[in-house]
C-alpha cells in the first residue's frame, strides 16, 4: 500500500476585508470565552464590563485599519499649463514696417524738350557735315569736327530745326558725293560743312567760307564768324570767301544752299584755342543760327 503523505497547508489571507473579518471573529470568540469563564467562576459584573470594553476596543481598531486601508490618497486636480509668451531680447528694437516706395515712371516716358515753334528755323531741314573721316590724315580734327557738329545739332534742334548729320562716327569712310546725296535725299534746304585748315607749324591764323552757288550765304557766314571769334580771314582769301564747287556742294541738290566753314588753322595755337574753347562755342553756334535764320527769311 502506498503511504499517504499529509501536506502542511499555511493559511494565507491576502484580501484586506477577509483579514479584518478574521480578526473580528477571533476577538469575538475570545470575548465569548471570557464571558463564559467569568460567569463560571462568579467574578461578577465588573469582569463582564471589562470584557465588553476589550471587545469594543478591538472592533474600533478593526474599523480604523479598514478605513486606513481603503481610503484613497487625494490626487491634485490637473492644472492648465499656460502657453509661453515670446519676449524680445533686451536691446532688440521692435520690427518696423518697411514703407512700399511709390512706382517711378519709366525714364523713356519723360518727354523731350519741346522745340521753339516761334523760331524761323522751325520745321526747316538743316544739313551738317563733319569734315574728314576714317581715311583722313588728321584724326584729331576728324574727331573734333564730329563733336562740334553734334553740339551744333542739339543747339539748332532746340530752336526748331530738323538736323541731318552726314557722318555720325569716326570709324567709317563716307565719300563727299555720298554726303551731298544724303542732304538731297533728306530734303535739306540749308547745309554747313565744318572743317579746319592745316597750314603747317607756326603758320598764320586764318578762317574762310567756301561756296558753290551761294555767295551771299557764304559772305554772311564768314563775316558773322569773324566778328564773334576775332579770327582773321586767311591771307589768300582776304574777303573771307572762296568759290569752289566740290562734291558735297555739287551733290546736295539745287534746292540746298550749301557752304563750307573753315574754323581756322589747326596748326595755329591761337586759332585752335579759340574754336575749341567751350565758352566760345555757344557764341559760334548762335552766330551760325542767326545767319541760317536770315537765309530762311530771304
Amino acid at each position: 500500500m502506498k503511504r499517504v503523505k499529509t501536506r502542511k497547508r499555511n493559511l494565507k489571507i491576502t484580501n484586506p476585508i477577509a483579514m479584518a473579518l478574521f480578526i473580528a471573529g477571533i476577538l469575538l470568540l475570545i470575548g465569548v470565552i471570557a464571558v463564559i469563564i467569568t460567569i463560571a467562576v462568579g467574578y461578577g459584573g465588573d469582569m463582564v464590563t471589562r470584557v465588553q470594553d476589550e471587545i469594543q476596543g478591538g472592533l474600533d481598531e478593526i474599523d480604523k485599519q479598514a478605513t486606513a486601508t481603503f481610503t484613497p490618497e487625494p490626487t491634485a486636480a490637473p492644472t492648465e499649463t499656460p502657453e509661453p509668451i515670446e519676449t524680445p531680447e533686451v536691446g532688440t528694437p521692435a520690427p518696423t514696417a518697411t514703407p512700399t516706395p511709390e512706382p517711378i515712371g519709366n525714364i523713356a516716358d519723360t518727354p523731350a524738350p519741346t522745340a521753339d515753334t516761334s523760331s524761323p528755323l522751325y520745321g526747316v531741314v538743316v544739313g551738317l557735315n563733319p569734315g574728314r573721316d576714317k581715311s583722313s590724315d588728321y584724326p584729331e580734327e576728324c574727331a573734333f569736327n564730329l563733336e562740334f557738329c553734334q553740339s551744333l545739332k542739339t543747339y539748332l534742334e532746340q530752336r526748331g530745326a530738323t538736323v541731318v548729320l552726314a557722318r555720325t562716327d569716326n570709324d567709317s569712310r563716307v565719300k563727299d558725293a555720298t554726303r551731298g546725296k544724303i542732304f538731297q535725299s533728306e530734303g535739306c534746304t540749308l547745309a554747313v560743312e565744318i572743317f579746319c585748315n592745316h597750314m603747317g607749324k607756326n603758320s598764320k591764323q586764318g578762317c574762310y567760307v567756301r561756296y558753290g552757288g551761294s555767295k551771299e550765304f557764304a559772305q554772311e557766314l564768314a563775316d558773322a564768324y569773324k566778328a564773334v571769334t576775332g579770327i582773321p580771314f586767311q591771307s589768300n582769301h582776304s574777303s573771307g570767301i572762296y568759290k569752289k564747287t566740290e562734291d558735297v556742294i555739287h551733290n546736295s541738290g539745287k534746292n540746298c544752299q550749301c557752304v563750307r566753314l573753315v574754323l581756322g588753322n589747326w596748326d595755329n595755337d591761337k586759332d585752335r584755342s579759340i574754336f575749341m574753347d567751350a565758352s566760345m562755342q555757344p557764341k559760334i553756334f548762335e552766330a551760325i543760327y542767326n545767319v541760317l535764320c536770315g537765309r530762311v527769311k530771304k
